[in-house]
């Protein structure tokens, strides 16, 4: 009953503006918002550097908008978010795609351990090379991380298009979510189910991590194979769009 009879008091416009306000903001006459929070408050700002800025080098709307905090209400910034310079957002979603039933605390000490165990084999390989070959070793596991990821990506990948009452798999471009997902989950899946179980999952993980790194590893054949069939399923791609 009191949704009706709330739009048809907001419909009316002879309504003084506060009046006009005080009808979008009755709570027991609004919908239920799937936000807890007033249309009033606004997002947290986390980035350290933000706030370092002296009031010198503000402008003058940014000067506003900081003596504009000082009475306005800020939201609670969420559980996931940080302002630690060591935060990496795709370490912590591979983490988030390793966890299993809820143990992001064994997640965390798992990737914690394979940087540690990628370091280690960097620097033991450094020490055995020659004065030549050690510039060219990497060694800041971060580095070797995000390589390995950005080598596993695929380019383009296929999908199922119905037509003529069969399913023809069809070459189509990824998004870049898309292709970094499918090079997060099968780089878990090669370590899970395609190596020996005694073998601890840092161990598995440095592993496939630098021979990703080099371009090497199943993982790269299985990012090399999507390609050779999308190559071969070319002729199928104008199913795209019809």
């Amino acid at each position: 009953m009191a949704v009706p009879a709330l739009k048809a008091v907001r419909s009316w416009s002879g309504l003084a503006p506060e009046v006009t306000c005080a009808v979008w903001r009755v709570p027991w006459l609004t919908q239920v918002r799937w936000s807890r929070y007033s249309p009033e408050f606004r997002d947290p700002v986390v980035d350290k550097e933000h706030y370092r800025k002296p009031v010198a080098e503000l402008t003058e709307e940014g000067k506003y908008e900081q003596e504009l905090k000082k009475t306005q209400l800020i939201k609670a910034a969420p559980a996931t978010t940080t302002c630690s310079v060591f935060a990496d957002p795709v370490i912590s979603k591979f983490t988030n795609m390793m966890m299993k039933g809820g143990n992001k605390i064994l997640a965390r000490s798992l990737i914690t351990q394979t940087l540690e165990a990628v370091k280690r084999k960097q620097f033991e390989k450094y020490h055995a090379a020659s004065a030549e070959e050690q510039p060219t070793i990497e060694r800041n596991p971060y580095v070797i991380f995000h390589q390995a990821l950005k080598n596993c990506e695929p380019v383009i990948g296929l999908v199922p298009i119905l037509r003529g009452g069969r399913f023809y798999q069809v070459p189509v471009p990824l998004a870049d979510r898309r292709r970094r997902f499918l090079a997060m989950k099968w780089m878990i899946t090669e370590c899970r189910e395609n190596k020996h179980r005694r073998t601890l999952m840092p161990e598995k993980l440095s592993h496939e991590l630098l021979q990703a790194f080099h371009n090497q590893g199943p993982v790269i054949k299985r990012k090399q194979d999507m390609h050779k069939m999308a190559e071969a399923n070319r002729a199928l791609a104008h199913y795209r769009w019809w």
